[in-house]
């Protein structure tokens, strides 16, 4: 985010971000698809279970991987789109491949389910981001298909896949992961503020998001241009 734009160490580690996030994000889906299949031997092997425990045990790990898949999809989707973007440019052909257009779709359909499943299970968590991951999925459909771009509106959806794709990681990690990490050093103080945690990286990200899509579409519709070359004249005349 804060390196210039373009240059060689962007360029590389914009690079290395990307692969990161392929592999978090593909051994999401597995790991999570494998909880979704089979959740009791994924999470409760050799352990007896009475039929109402395992019904119980089912239900809490399929709704926990359902957020885990949903968000390793946004993170594929968010890397790859914002690849393309970049890459592509004005070209939008590889965005509107079958594939590509299949994961944004994908993207749209896990997030609905997400969202049953959080009204269902009273989880805010689940609702903010399954309406996240929907609205996410539907604009990268339509940058995708709409008619005519604006003025390097392609740098815009880079920025935001990346920025995106950061959300759904940092989450995924604060939810799990760093939950158990944080708790172990921070005890019930954690818990008492993990749903801040969970939703920071979404409001920071989607604060990025919104800042710089308004700071590079101001740029590059020439309200940058005219008031630098009005200041020009005004210091020189």
């Amino acid at each position: 985010m804060f390196t210039r734009k373009g240059n060689l160490d962007h360029k590389r580690f914009g690079r290395y971000f990307a692969y990161a996030m392929y592999a978090v994000s593909l051994s999401g889906i597995i790991m999570a698809s494998l909880d979704l299949l089979f959740p009791l031997a994924t999470h409760a092997a050799g352990i007896s279970l009475s039929a109402d425990q395992a019904a119980r045990a089912v239900t809490e790990i399929r709704g926990s991987a359902l957020f885990l898949l949903s968000l390793s999809i946004l993170v594929l989707n968010s890397t790859r789109q914002g690849w393309l973007a970049i890459k592509y440019k004005a070209d939008r052909s590889a965005l509107r491949t079958p594939v590509h257009t299949g994961l944004c779709i994908s993207l749209v359909v896990v997030g609905i389910a997400l969202f049953i499943n959080g009204i269902a299970s009273g989880s805010t968590l689940f609702a903010i981001f399954a309406i996240l991951q929907v609205v996410s999925g539907t604009n990268c459909l339509y940058y995708n298909f709409k008619a005519k771009l604006g003025p390097k509106e392609w740098w815009i959806q880079h920025l935001g896949g990346f920025i995106g794709a950061g959300i759904g990681a940092y989450t995924a990690f604060l939810v799990f992961g760093g939950r158990r990490l944080f708790e172990s050093i921070f005890g019930d103080a954690f818990s008492d503020i993990s749903m801040v945690l969970w939703v920071t990286p979404g409001a920071i990200g989607g604060v990025a998001i919104a800042y710089l899509s308004r700071h590079y579409r101001r740029r590059f519709d020439g309200e940058w241009a005219i008031r630098h070359a009005r200041l020009r004249t005004e210091m020189f005349n």
